[in-house]
């Protein structure tokens, strides 16, 4: 496959929606995505983590010819996958065949990693209850 269907198949993908995106490889092995960096011509840089392992952060330089796959790791609806197609793609995509487009560079930068139990603790408990809270803001319970 040339490298512009998989750019294509990526943006398809909505920003909110990337951090359960799985690339399968022809070989099996499963990158969970985190942030996709950048498209080149012949592979695309990301952040992640190999399947199965909890080792977060690491960079990845995966050539296009080498994915056999995209999966999104959670329960799909299929009026959620017809959404792929029907709303509008953040930024134009430019189909050149000599230039891939870029992926624009956040302007916040990641946070670190935090070292000590204490303070990686505290951070989970906080993304749990806002998650919580998000989940509760959109689907409210109908039970008094």
């Amino acid at each position: 496959m040339q490298p512009t269907p998989w750019v294509d198949m990526l943006r398809l993908v909505p920003e909110a929606e990337r951090t359960k995106l799985v690339i399968v490889l022809v070989n099996g092995t499963e990158l969970c995505v985190d942030t996709i960096i950048r498209y080149e011509e012949s592979f695309v840089v990301m952040r992640g983590r190999v399947g199965g392992q909890v080792e977060e952060a690491r960079g990845f330089f995966v050539p296009y010819d080498q994915m056999l796959y995209l999966r999104l790791d959670r329960v799909m609806k299929v009026d959620e996958l017809q959404a792929f197609f029907t709303t509008p793609p953040a930024e134009q995509v430019v189909s050149s065949p000599d230039r891939v487009p870029e992926v624009p560079v956040l302007d916040a930068p990641t946070p670190p990693i935090p070292t000590d139990a204490a303070t990686a603790s505290r951070l989970l408990v906080e993304r749990i209850r806002a998650a919580r809270a998000n989940l509760a803001a959109r689907f409210p319970s109908s039970t008094g």
